[in-house]
């Protein structure tokens, strides 16, 4: 095992019978293992039989994941409470009297909407049924009707934001339709949603910087020193010094974080921004498009629908985002703080026999890997997608190709057989 950890057993299954009772048997012992586990994992076992399956753009077709129904249990309702997240949106908390479930002790759960709690009839003071999705996030599922006493109260959704006391409204996000039952808060200065705002802009997969915990940053916007994440270019270390838990060297170190923050690629930029829709791969396929954070927040609905992934109601988020006043405000502070607005990952006017063109990869090829075919792509002046629409130009087919074949004939899509492609690139 070349010194790596592997399981404490695993099963080599000849049929189908075989797997379903090695599944059986893991569910039995799961509970015994030093650690959480959900399903099984099921692999072709032969490396050429895994070659021959291939992978999608996202996972292998030689293993499969399977998933035993979720841990149920029973407890008390005691209350509901409302959080507002960073986009303003209101949702409901269910405070429970502790129970143990799947490995930890749950005392609050997701009641995800106005909506939810109305159609299943959850109420305060109720015994509820509780799960964790995917054995990591605690919802719940109902109530158990039979234990009722006729003591539970009705639960009336707020009025107003409980964090600023402004007013909330569905389906505020102009242009943009939402499913649903999303109460949202329409107050811009809604010490909750710059909270969000503020931990988005400084998450992993945003700006990535280190140090910006729940804590400080409530301390930072309740004390009137960040307003938006611009604000953060423009703290001082004693400012940050004189926060609770904080020191001259935790300080220093903080800002210092801030200032290497500021050369980030411009989708992490925009990604950060926090405009709905606007998730990290949708951030890079914009960066791929265009060379500059000034020219995404400038384009028409028709150019913004050129990148890949992006149609309409991703553009007209963004179109809706861009003309607010505020933000506009906030982009021209991050430019004075000296934030790159630039993109790394723009072609400026890409050249070679596939400029232009995009393409998407189904099977497995035999001259090369999927990773050195986008390579070749790219250096090529192409793109490369995960998925088949009417964007794309070419689908390169290798052997035992997928679903993404047939999508390609409904659709019209040019086919190219690996030999087909190779000479296109001038390799044969």
């Amino acid at each position: 095992t070349l010194g790596f950890k592997t399981p404490e057993k695993t099963w080599f299954c000849r049929n189908v019978e075989e797997i379903l009772n090695a599944i059986a048997e893991l569910d039995r012992v799961r509970r015994t293992l030093p650690y959480q586990t959900d399903g099984a994992v099921i692999k072709l076992n032969s490396f050429a039989h895994r070659e021959r399956a291939g992978t999608t753009a996202k996972a292998p077709r030689w293993a499969i994941a399977f998933k035993y129904a979720p841990e149920q249990a029973e407890t008390r309702l005691k209350a509901i409470t409302i959080q507002v997240g960073r986009t303003g949106a209101l949702t409901p908390v269910a405070e429970l009297e502790p129970v143990f479930l799947a490995g930890t002790t749950i005392t609050r759960a997701t009641l995800h909407n106005e909506d939810y709690i109305r159609e299943k009839d959850i109420r305060i003071g109720d015994t509820v049924i509780i799960e964790k999705a995917g054995e990591v996030i605690p919802a719940v599922v109902g109530p158990v009707n039979s234990k009722r006493t006729g003591a539970e109260v009705i639960f009336e959704f707020p009025k107003q934001c409980p964090e600023c006391g402004e007013r909330i409204a569905k389906n505020v996000l102009a242009g943009v339709e939402e499913e649903g039952a999303v109460w949202r808060c329409l107050n811009p200065e809604c010490p909750a949603k710059i909270r969000g705002w503020i931990d988005h802009w400084c998450s992993r997969n945003a700006m990535d910087i280190e140090g910006a915990g729940e804590v400080l940053i409530a301390q930072l916007v309740g004390k009137g020193l960040v307003r938006d994440p611009a604000d953060l270019y423009y703290l001082q270390v004693d400012q940050v010094a004189a926060l609770e838990r904080m020191g001259p060297k935790s300080a220093k170190n903080f800002i210092n974080n801030v200032q290497a923050s500021k050369t980030r690629d411009m989708w992490r930029v925009l990604h950060g921004l926090g405009i709905l829709h606007v998730g990290a791969s949708i951030a890079r396929s914009l960066g791929r498009q265009f060379p500059d954070l000034d020219v995404v927040l400038n384009a028409k609905k028709e150019e913004l629908m050129q990148a890949e992934d992006v149609g309409e109601v991703v553009a007209n988020s963004i179109i809706l985002w861009a003309s607010e006043p505020r933000n506009r405000r906030v982009v021209e502070k991050l430019r004075a703080a000296g934030v790159n607005f630039k993109s790394s990952l723009y072609r400026a006017g890409a050249t070679g026999p596939l400029a232009g063109k995009t393409f998407v990869i189904t099977g497995t090829l035999a001259s090369m890997t999927r990773e050195q075919a986008i390579a070749k792509i790219e250096s090529l002046g192409g793109k490369v997608a995960g998925s088949v629409s009417k964007k794309t130009d070419y689908l390169l087919v290798g052997s035992d190709p997928g679903s993404k074949l047939q999508k390609a004939k409904q659709l019209g899509i040019a086919t190219l057989t690996e030999e087909e492609f190779l000479k296109m690139c001038g390799l044969k």
